[in-house]
């Protein structure tokens, strides 16, 4: 039956920043130098965050449309052009003078623009996902066309990395079923291939073309394209990307006026007067956007914690005072964490991209700088980044979570944090060419859930698996699911049974046959699972939340929510907080399941 139980806003606690890209300009409205960051917001709009480089003040203007931008271009003083992703591939065009945005272009069937650049023929050129277009934006008239696709191989969806700093080309680095360069010439419109497989583009201009792979350089003669062998002078001529922070790490800096030059790491930025200069960071002058929230648990104490969708950092949210923080970055590496549990009071955490193991100790001054709280364990990179799986706390105490494959390439993992030790341990390809893509545990088995998705592939077409893993043994048992089923998050174990999404339905796994024995259809897949009580599971499914019981799977109650569900938890056994998007709710536990 369809309910009327209502839920309350509870409001929209994780907020942070997640600058993808920044530049520098002299702005025409009042003749100061700025620095231009673009701010990624996951499940909103994104933002151009202006900072005076002298003093400090900053303001901020949203974008038409999308949830933020790689690609950011200062055309002259004159206009930012901007190419945003994840979900339109718009083009933007703010005018500085009198800070007015054109209409947005969309480049078509495209839902990313990645680097975009200004070629020799003031032309802004941008790659795309995940057709691994070419396209070109004219800024003067504000036309956008398709110049083609750069790859010949369908496998490869990301045109991402652009250069158009050598008169006459556009270079391109594309993958990532293969990675290889292209140059696009200008003028006669044609691609031409060089390079060397899994190179990129380090740096192109007239005097010099080098490409760089994990650290190993080749350079090439920029009029010819052929490779240079005697090249060990060039490489004193690179212009220098990075610095070194006061923790002896290394960071990217971009040139400003003067000899000065500018960084972002995380929530903060730097400006120095010379390279030489000891860094001091600054918060981004600017109200951190709310943003999308990623998971949720609670701690000992009832506070709520949970991670952003992007940006790498944690907040937490006190239900008794309506109090929150967030958390600068937990890790060195960008990307966001997905997977938390608490341990003995320290939190431990997983993390993408960088296939990292953190562990937070609330109760410790923060020092993520010199790595000692949040401290990074040993990550599973680089064969696994992503934590797909996100982490539980097996039968033996440990945290372990489910991993899937590094970019262009199927695969997943498992890993085993001792909580004690923080060793780190992890067992590669638990199911062959398929991401562990859920994963929960009783008191004797971790169960997890696999299938074909991957980073910077297609989603592989075939059958889905349902895994048993014992601490001790490894897997001992494996079900092969029908072809056409899919399977994701949503996997729970509780008491003697285990319930798992499989397609648009909810199945019940018996540890003790090692089988499924029922199954109840719904009409959309699941989302996310969690335990109500005693007799009921309270199942998210599209954007509506089942209440259905743990015997026999029949829902005994339906009711309507403000969107789709990724995470929730119970508070104080009391309350169910619940997160579309970047809002939490919350409902009631005894009105919800009066009548259920």
């Amino acid at each position: 039956m369809i309910s009327q139980t209502s839920y309350s806003l509870v409001g929209q606690p994780c907020r942070n920043f997640t600058i993808f890209n920044y530049c520098s300009m002299v702005d025409p409205w009042d003749g100061r130098e700025k620095l231009v960051l673009s701010n990624f917001t996951p499940g909103g709009i994104g933002l151009l965050v202006f900072i005076d480089t002298l003093t400090g003040a900053g303001e901020s203007f949203e974008l038409p449309g999308d949830s933020g931008a790689w690609g950011l271009v200062n055309w002259r003083n004159e206009k930012l052009i901007v190419g945003t992703c994840p979900q339109y591939a718009y083009l933007h065009s703010f005018d500085l003078r009198t800070r007015t945005w054109a209409e947005p272009l969309k480049a078509e069937g495209e839902t990313y623009f990645w680097d975009i650049v200004e070629g020799s023929d003031g032309m802004i050129y941008g790659g795309t996902y995940p057709n691994c277009s070419l396209m070109r934006y004219d800024p003067h008239n504000h036309v956008l066309e398709n110049l083609g696709r750069v790859s010949d191989n369908s496998k490869n969806l990301y045109s991402r990395y652009l250069h158009g700093e050598l008169p006459g080309y556009i270079l391109i680095t594309y993958g990532y079923d293969s990675e290889d360069v292209k140059a696009f010439h200008i003028e006669s419109g044609t691609f031409r291939e060089f390079g060397m497989p899994g190179y990129r583009i380090r740096e192109a201009h007239e005097e010099l073309m080098a490409l760089e792979k994990e650290g190993e350089l080749v350079f090439y003669n920029p009029q010819s394209f052929e490779r240079l062998v005697d090249a060990d002078g060039l490489k004193q001529r690179l212009i220098p990307r990075e610095i070194t922070l006061p923790n002896g790490k290394p960071i990217g800096i971009k040139k400003l006026s003067g000899g000065r030059i500018a960084g972002v790491r995380g929530q903060d930025y730097f400006i120095l007067d010379h390279p030489g200069q000891e860094v001091e960071l600054k918060k981004i002058p600017t109200d951190a956007p709310p943003t999308a929230i990623h998971e949720l648990i609670v701690d000992e104490e009832g506070i709520i914690w949970g991670c952003c969708g992007l940006g790498q950092t944690i907040f937490s949210y006190d239900p008794a005072s309506g109090e929150y923080w967030n958390s600068s970055a937990v890790t060195d590496v960008g990307g966001e964490v997905y997977g938390m549990r608490f341990v003995g009071g320290r939190l431990f955490l997983s993390a993408y991209v960088g296939g990292d193991h953190i562990v937070y100790d609330p109760k410790l001054p923060w020092d993520q700088l010199y790595n000692n709280n949040p401290k990074t364990l040993r990550p599973v990179r680089p064969d696994f980044i992503r934590p797909e799986g996100r982490s539980v706390i097996g039968p033996d105490g440990a945290f372990w979570t489910g991993w899937s494959a590094k970019y262009g390439t199927y695969g997943g993992a498992l890993s085993r944090v001792n909580t004690d030790t923080l060793e780190v341990e992890h067992w590669a390809d638990p199911v062959p060419e398929q991401q562990v893509c859920g994963l929960t545990a009783d008191d004797r088995y971790l169960y997890f859930t696999t299938n074909g998705g991957a980073s910077g592939l297609g989603y592989k077409n075939e059958p889905c698996h349902f895994g048993v893993w014992s601490p001790d043994k490894g897997l001992v048992h494996l079900h092969t699911f029908e072809p056409d089923v899919v399977t994701g998050n949503a996997v729970l174990a509780d008491g003697d049974r285990v319930f798992v999404g499989a397609g648009p339905s909810v199945r019940l796994f018996d540890p003790a046959s090692m089988s499924f024995v029922s199954e109840m259809a719904i009409d959309e897949p699941c989302s996310w699972m969690i335990r109500l009580n005693d007799g009921l599971l309270g199942v998210f499914s599209g954007s509506r939340l089942l209440l259905m019981s743990r015997d026999d799977l029949s829902v005994v109650k339906t009711i309507p929510l403000p969107g789709r569900v990724r995470t929730a938890v119970i508070a104080g056994k009391e309350q169910l907080y619940f997160a579309v998007e970047a809002t939490i709710y919350r409902f009631e536990l005894e009105e919800l399941l009066s009548g259920g």
